[in-house]
């Protein structure tokens, strides 16, 4: 087969076929469909989107946060709720307004808007285990990984105040 050399870089949708034993490509360009996304509303880089896909449409909301950004999820809520207000909706309440999520029901943390501090309460049965030193332990474990988890919300509410 010989090779066959192309001034320019092609850049389009085809369907490329060889046929066995000769020299022949043959390149078949494929219709232009329609644009993958439609209504399109940007804010910044993030952009929100709805798709065009027959068996799947979905609305798609992309958040991008500067690169030196100090408070990356906190930006990106920024965006995320200024998305929301535009469709008509309510954004999500600030973090200092609810508790803030833990895996294990044993384990309650949310922030006191009034004082101005942390509440944590675990909740130890004592007809359960014998160990409550463990069991303390493992929720000090959680209560860790709540804590890195909400970072943005206990920065947003160190500077409220």
């Amino acid at each position: 087969m010989n090779e066959k050399y192309f001034e320019k870089d092609l850049t389009y949708r085809a369907k490329v076929r060889v046929k066995a034993g000769t020299d022949e490509i043959i390149v078949r360009p494929e219709a232009k469909g329609q644009p993958i996304k439609k209504d399109v509303v940007e804010r910044g880089d993030s952009q929100m989107y709805t798709t065009t896909g027959k068996r799947n449409p979905k609305r798609v909301i992309q958040l991008m946060a500067p690169e030196n950004s100090g408070d990356l999820i906190g930006d990106m809520k920024k965006q995320f709720d200024a998305f929301i207000v535009e469709m008509g909706g309510t954004p999500s309440p600030d973090p200092i307004e609810r508790p803030l999520k833990t895996n294990d029901p044993r384990l309650e943390v949310w922030i006191s808007e009034k004082r101005h501090e942390l509440v944590v309460k675990k909740t130890v049965k004592l007809d359960v285990n014998t160990d409550y030193g463990t069991e303390i332990s493992n929720l000090e474990g959680e209560l860790r990984r709540c804590l890195l988890t909400n970072r943005t919300s206990l920065l947003s509410a160190r500077s409220a105040r």
